[in-house]
């Protein structure tokens, strides 16, 4: 009875102690706004989720966690703690003072225009822009109109109307409330993947607007440094977990396999 106990006891002891011995795992509060195809406004749904996932899938050392940020709280949201680290974000859209470093690219995009198909109407329709009903985002920047966002002083450039997101930009243009539309291409890509119907009533434009890459942005005191971010991000690519997620959401898979980060002063 004794050697039982005793053996009872070493079992319990053991299993202590293994479990003191296990790392911890670190969790990392994600941000990212709701901004389909990254995050869906009604639920927790999208790229992000399923990239987090797949960054989880292949690791133990740290948990990533979804946290949905207002676009008004981007900012606040990384400076005051509220998340780790932010995503499908770049440094030049308003964080200015922050000392950040940069995963690898995420994804790429540009900012391009759309016009509905009609006889005789090609890119040419495109070189001028002042005599059109333009549709845009409130808020966003835009290289044809000077970066400028006060809607007052866009009003007395363009004839244009500035709606909250960039689908409604293109259902404009579709209801023929608007001569072009202002629309990026990730944006375009998922909105074609869901209707695809619409695809030969378009003419986009070979101009570009601008362009411009969507990383994580990692503060240095963050609990995960870049490098960190890029070598899971290229595990998750190699075991092909990301091809599948990008191509579900009409996005073009980045590449992973560098390791050069940008530094913003």
């Amino acid at each position: 009875m004794k050697t039982l106990v005793v053996l009872v006891l070493l079992s319990v002891f053991s299993r202590f102690a293994n479990c003191s011995a296990l790392p911890e795992v670190i969790e990392i509060k994600v941000g990212t706004i709701p901004r389909p195809p990254f995050l869906a406004a009604n639920d927790m749904t999208g790229a992000a989720a399923e990239v987090l996932a797949a960054m989880n899938r292949v690791q133990n050392q740290f948990e990533f966690i979804l946290v949905s940020v207002p676009t008004k709280r981007r900012i606040q949201s990384l400076t005051d703690g509220w998340v780790d680290v932010f995503m499908w974000d770049n440094p030049a859209w308003g964080w200015k003072k922050d000392s950040l470093l940069l995963s690898l690219p995420l994804v790429a995009n540009k900012d391009v225009f759309l016009a509905l198909k009609q006889e005789q109407r090609d890119q040419a329709f495109f070189a001028d822009l002042t005599d059109k009903r333009l549709v845009a985002v409130h808020g966003y920047y835009y290289r044809f109109a000077d970066f400028i966002t006060d809607e007052s002083r866009l009003s007395k450039m363009f004839d244009i109307s500035l709606v909250s997101n960039e689908e409604l930009t293109i259902k404009m243009l579709l209801a023929k409330r608007a001569d072009i539309a202002a629309v990026s291409t990730i944006t375009l890509n998922w909105f074609l993947l869901r209707y695809p119907q619409y695809r030969d009533k378009l003419i986009i434009s070979e101009r570009i607007d601008s362009s411009h890459e969507r990383f994580f942005l990692i503060p240095k005191s963050a609990p995960i440094q870049a490098r960190e971010i890029d070598e899971i991000l290229a595990t998750a690519d190699q075991q092909g977990l990301l091809s599948v997620i990008y191509q579900r959401y009409g996005l073009e898979k980045a590449d992973f396999t560098g390791l050069n980060r940008k530094v913003v002063p």
